[in-house]
């Protein structure tokens, strides 16, 4: 209880009195009563609407392979919901940055979530994209992974080239499911919102809905 009031304290220094994150964030102690600290939510992390999203669509979908780009608190409540809900699923985390993708497999370690989610680092690296040049992870980290029921996109940071995270779909398409869902975090900035319309005009075997989130989140799926 102490570690749940604490990490509310924390929130509401990052949110102000956002009544919707501190619910949020009591629903999902109350859905997976972890006995661990969770990585705190900051600014640059996902928020509790988001995470408490994910667990439901875990709950719900019950996702056996799941890719999350850009590894912290989405991997860890993730892997929490796999191992609640038994679910024999597996998580691939991807991170360019070594010290914060340690610190998150540290986490899962220490909650005995590693059978669950590993973290891989893989550096930016130039890659091309439809005769576009991109700094994106390498995809030398990810060769092995097929198949995805699920993917989380938050990552790279926006602060690093004009529309970040636009190499995700064309990198990752051919490695989702055909009912798979991506996600996407931070998706009412400016570039985040470009970046699903050149999707959805480039990829018009996929659609998109966007959800009321703190930072919004666009959900991605192929048409039927």
């Amino acid at each position: 209880m102490d570690d749940i009031l604490k990490e509310i304290a924390d929130l509401r220094k990052v949110v102000g009195n956002s009544s919707r994150q501190v619910e949020a964030l009591t629903d999902l102690y109350e859905i997976i009563p972890v006995k661990h600290a969770m990585p705190k939510t900051t600014k640059w992390t996902a928020w509790p609407d988001l995470l408490l999203f994910l667990v439901s669509q875990i709950q719900e979908r019950r996702p056996v392979s799941i890719l999350d780009v850009g590894s912290g608190a989405t991997t860890v409540w993730m892997a929490n919901a796999l191992r609640h809900f038994e679910i024999p699923g597996t998580i691939v985390s991807i991170d360019h940055d070594k010290d914060f993708g340690d610190a998150t497999a540290a986490t899962l370690k220490r909650q005995g979530l590693d059978t669950y989610a590993q973290v891989r680092i893989a550096p930016l690296v130039e890659v091309d994209i439809k005769g576009e040049r991109w700094r994106w992870y390498d995809p030398t980290q990810i060769e092995d992974v097929e198949s995805c029921d699920m993917a989380v996109i938050d990552g790279p940071p926006g602060f690093l080239q004009p529309l970040s995270r636009y190499p995700a779909l064309p990198m990752l398409e051919s490695k989702i499911n055909g009912d798979a869902r991506i996600f996407m975090d931070d998706a009412s900035r400016p570039d985040e919102l470009e970046i699903v319309e050149r999707w959805r005009r480039e990829y018009p075997d996929w659609s998109s809905d966007f959800i009321e989130h703190e930072k919004g989140t666009a959900v991605l799926r192929r048409s039927r």
